[in-house]
């Protein structure tokens, strides 16, 4: 049942990158979803479930399939998403939790175009910086 439609449910939010697991590596097994959370399951027919909530980076190693569904919930949750080779010696994709989204950039466009926002946004990095009131500006 989806959250926005129930009153009683609290609307659902990413939890912080401080209280995730770092990286959970898979290798040689087929990703999908079930019941809300990632289930793997290895050539053995073993299944693992990870709660794709509480995790950062997943690190698909080769002979790993991801299903559509596998890939839409992370990017919802904000895991990013690494396709690496064996033992994580490369590098080969990378997916970007939240790369869809403009607001960040567009909100920095607007303080960086507006001279007073500006303005505050540099005397706020001094004090950031220094832990000192920065200097008046001549005119």
């Amino acid at each position: 049942m989806s959250t926005g439609n129930n009153p009683l449910l609290p609307k659902l939010s990413p939890i912080t990158i401080k209280e995730r697991v770092s990286l959970v590596y898979v290798e040689k097994g087929n990703l999908d979803v079930l019941d809300g959370a990632f289930v793997v399951v290895d050539v053995n027919g073993v299944r693992t479930h990870i709660p794709v909530g509480g995790v950062s980076c997943l690190m698909l190693e080769p002979g790993t399939r991801i299903s559509h569904a596998a890939v839409a919930l992370a990017a919802r949750v904000g895991c990013l998403i690494c396709w690496i080779g064996e033992a994580g010696v490369r590098l080969y994709s990378a997916g970007q939790p939240g790369g869809a989204r403009a607001d960040r950039l567009l909100y920095q466009a607007r303080l960086a175009f507006d001279e007073d926002a500006r303005l505050k946004v540099v005397k706020q990095m001094y004090r950031f910086r220094f832990g000192d009131e920065p200097p008046a500006i001549p005119n």
